[in-house]
This record gives C-alpha cells, sequence and structure tokens, in this order.
C-alpha cells in the first residue's frame, strides 16, 4: 500500500502559476533550502544517528521602493536556545538597485558580516532582466559570479552545513550544542569567478514550488558555464524564473573538484492581506472540506520555536478561525522523514502547540477552540525523496474536529 501511495504522489499534478503576479514587494518571503550531505553518528544506536537534514534560509523583502530592493536573511539554527542566540546576531540585509535588477551580469551568490548593504552593480536574489533576455536569444552571456571562498571551496552555506553536522556528533538531528564558532563562518571577503553561461533548454524547464502553499510549477530558464578565478575552476548551473520583470534565481549549484554546493527555492508566500483572497481562502477550506494546509508558518530546524517571519500569517489564521462557524478546530503538526519516528513525533506536537499557543495568546482566539495534535512523518503528501518534498512534507495544518 506505501507504494502506491508514493506513486500517487509522484505523479500528482501540479498548479499553473501566474508569473507575473511574484514580485519583490514587501512581506514576501522566500524559503531557500540546502540540503546537508553530511554524516555523523555517535555510535550510540539509531536514536542518536545524523543523516543529514535541509538547511532552510528565509530572505524576506522588508522593503521596496522605486530605486532599490531590501532583503532581510535569516539563517535556520538548529534546536538549541544557544544556537538560536548565536544565529539571531547574523540577520543580515541586502539591497539591490532596480537599475542593477534591469541590466547587471554579476552576481553575488553568498554574503559575509563583513560586506557593506548593497553592491552597486550585482544583483542577488535574481539575475538581471538583460541577462535573461541575452539567454533565450541564445547568446553566450559573460557573467561574474561572487562567491566566498575562505577554507571552504563552496562558500559560507556550505562551511556552515560543516559545523553543524561536526556539532551535531554525539546528539540527536537539531540537538546539537550551540554553535560558538558561528562567528567566523560570516566574516571571509568574497572571490569572483568569471566565464560564460549558455542557455541549456531551448524551452523554459518547470521547476516545482510551494506559492502561498500550493504546490505549483514555475517556467525556468536554464543556465550553465565555467566560470573561474586563477586555477580554480567551478562548474556553474542556474535557473531563473523566466519573468519579464524579476528573474529570481530558483534554483543554482556550484560544482568544483567533485565537490558540489546546490540551493533551491522551495517556498515563496506573498504577504496575506488583512481580508481578501487568502483571507478567505483559509475560511472557504473550512467550510468545504474542513481541512486546509497553512502557509507563512516558520520554524528553525528541528525547532518548535516560531519564527517573527510568522506574524503575518498567523494574524490572517486567526482571523479565519474566529469567523469560522467550526466550535473547535485542530491544529495538526506535520514533518519530513529526517530522524527517528519518535523525534518527529514530538517535534511535530510541539510546533502544532505552538501555533495553537500563538493564536491565543497573541491573537485572542479563546483557548476551547482549539486543540493540537502531533503525527510525524505519518502522513506525507509528498515524497521525502526530493528537497521539494520534505519542503512540503514540514507543514503545520487546520482541520475540524469534534468538540472535547
Amino acid at each position: 500500500m506505501s507504494g502506491l501511495v508514493v506513486l500517487a504522489l509522484a505523479v500528482a499534478p501540479h498548479a499553473a502559476a501566474d508569473v507575473a503576479s511574484i514580485q519583490p514587494v514587501k512581506g514576501l518571503v522566500l524559503t531557500n533550502t540546502v540540503h546537508s550531505t553530511f554524516v555523523v553518528s555517535s555510535g550510540a544506536g539509531a536514536d542518536r544517528s545524523y543523516s543529514g537534514t535541509d538547511v532552510e534560509e528565509w530572505d524576506s523583502v522588508v522593503d521596496a521602493t522605486p530605486d532599490a530592493i531590501v532583503y532581510q536573511l535569516r539563517i535556520s539554527a538548529p534546536a538549541d536556545a544557544q544556537a538560536n542566540a548565536d544565529l539571531t546576531k547574523f540577520v543580515f540585509h541586502r539591497s539591490v538597485r532596480r537599475e542593477d535588477i534591469a541590466q547587471a551580469t554579476r552576481i553575488n551568490l553568498f554574503y559575509s558580516s563583513v560586506d557593506p548593504q548593497m553592491f552597486a552593480g550585482q544583483t542577488f536574489e535574481e539575475t538581471s532582466v538583460k541577462g535573461v533576455t541575452m539567454l533565450k536569444s541564445g547568446a553566450e552571456v559573460p557573467y561574474v559570479v561572487g562567491i566566498i571562498d575562505g577554507e571552504d571551496p563552496m562558500g559560507g552555506i556550505g562551511a556552515m552545513m560543516q559545523q553543524v553536522a561536526k556539532q551535531s556528533a554525539g546528539t540527536q538531528p537539531g540537538r546539537g550544542p550551540p554553535l560558538s564558532g558561528m562567528a567566523s563562518l560570516f566574516t571571509s571577503g568574497h572571490t569572483y569567478y568569471r566565464g560564460t553561461l549558455k542557455r541549456v533548454e531551448a524551452e523554459p524547464v518547470m521547476l516545482p514550488v510551494l506559492l502561498d502553499g500550493v504546490r505549483v510549477s514555475l517556467p525556468a530558464v536554464h543556465a550553465q558555464g565555467t566560470i573561474s578565478n586563477g586555477d580554480k575552476v567551478i562548474q556553474a548551473q542556474f535557473w531563473w524564473l523566466d519573468s519579464a520583470g524579476w528573474p529570481l534565481t530558483l534554483e543554482w549549484s556550484l560544482t568544483r573538484d567533485g565537490h558540489k554546493a546546490r540551493q533551491q527555492i522551495t517556498k515563496i508566500d506573498r504577504p496575506p492581506p488583512d481580508t481578501g483572497p487568502k483571507f478567505g481562502g483559509i475560511a472557504d477550506a473550512l467550510q468545504k472540506s474542513c481541512h486546509v494546509e497553512l502557509s507563512g508558518i516558520y520554524f528553525n530546524t528541528g525547532s518548535a520555536v516560531l519564527l517573527p517571519e510568522s506574524q503575518p500569517a498567523l494574524r490572517n489564521i486567526a482571523q479565519a478561525v474566529l469567523q469560522s462557524k467550526q466550535a473547535v478546530l485542530d491544529v495538526e503538526g506535520h514533518t519530513d522523514n529526517v530522524g527517528t519516528a519518535q523525534l518527529n513525533q514530538d517535534l511535530s506536537q510541539q510546533r502544532a502547540q505552538a501555533v495553537r499557543q500563538a493564536l491565543v495568546a497573541q491573537f485572542g482566539v479563546p483557548a476551547g477552540r482549539l486543540t493540537a495534535t502531533g503525527f510525524g512523518f505519518a502522513h506525507p503528501v509528498e515524497s521525502n525523496d526530493t528537497v521539494e518534498g520534505r519542503a512540503r512534507n514540514r507543514r503545520v495544518e487546520l482541520a475540524c474536529t469534534a468538540s472535547p
């Protein structure tokens, strides 16, 4: 039976998406995911093994003016209070000029605590409209790509994953000691690699992304090429949103000397209005099927502490609950399958309870209107074999329940 379920999940159709509606507006949140391939075991049994995890980064648009876009960047911390406190110090801001989104073919993929907020002449979350237009014409386009070499040839994110893996040795996933050395990971300068990129396929490549909690396929322009700095050579690939206004970087990979770094956007959450389609969407789903998957809820890796980026969604959810005709609703937590069944069961319960508590304590939902239930990884909606599938399975839902 489980094989049939996996097959059904694999062939489920994706909804069409309005690409023009994906714009860098204030309140937009992008979830970037990197999968750690490091394995660390304590030797004390399976329930204490570390088999890799999805490290998430949340890039939010905190301001959008006619001249520039301002991004706030937050990296996931393991489920450790001190680690979370350490990483809270590393909430970065990066500004990109509109004129560079229009023209620049120079892109910076990483960031450092010694960086200025703006690198004039470069993009960050995106490439330029000019660059994508040239690639679509079949031209080989000169590009400059900025990374952070340091001791890690694939940049700061790779170093962070190695540090997480090293300090998780002898502990459960997401239960490692504090990242006391985290500051040193973000103080290196940038190295610029130069080369040319060319489009790979003649037609757009469709990539799966969760857009406001709904699985969609977005058209991407796939480009690849060789970039170098002296005797250091990297094979680079990019997948940019096929958009006339904002060619967002949906995925990139860098390969050097057998080492590969890869990052992809797994979720795009547009800002929820105080009223309107997203608010109405929750209420409508509850009325029609007594079940809705909630978007815009963010937790650190292995943690049940809600991140500040969750506040707009929680406010929207609270309004839907308060106006629902259902006497009692259940907040349901779900996880991917990384880690043990018990670990994920506990985490899903804690996350469901955290959402319930926030709705009650911060947004005035009567405690008797909500319950909280964790299901661990028992009910996947997609395969756990892919980064995007695991991202979808890490979710919180709202469902009808009988009155207690």
